[in-house]
């Protein structure tokens, strides 16, 4: 083996597993970051109400359902927020009177 041939070898490796790593994890294909706090990721939102015993009532409601919901303060506002999947029943029974 000459000099040129030891250092090329490593080299080609290194060039190689570069362009590996670079096809593998190399497209970043992630969200924008929302700074505005209205994304709420894979939750939505199924009432806004104006005070945090308001809130409580109606998530109790939900979880007595076996519904899981969230709740989360935004502009002065009470939000619950559920799974997309959980949406419509959510709705249902929070119009339904208790």
């Amino acid at each position: 083996m000459t000099v040129l041939t030891t250092f090329l070898f490593p080299v080609g490796a290194l060039g190689l597993l570069a362009l590996v790593l670079r096809w593998a994890f190399g497209n970043d294909r992630r969200a924008v970051p929302d700074y505005t706090g209205d994304d709420f990721g894979l939750l939505t939102e199924v009432a806004a109400v104006p005070t945090p015993t308001a809130a409580d009532a109606l998530a109790k409601r939900l979880r007595a359902a076996r519904i899981k919901v969230t709740v989360v303060r935004r502009d002065d506002l009470h939000r619950l927020l559920v799974f997309p999947a959980d949406a419509p029943d959510a709705e249902l029974l929070l119009r339904s009177a208790p």
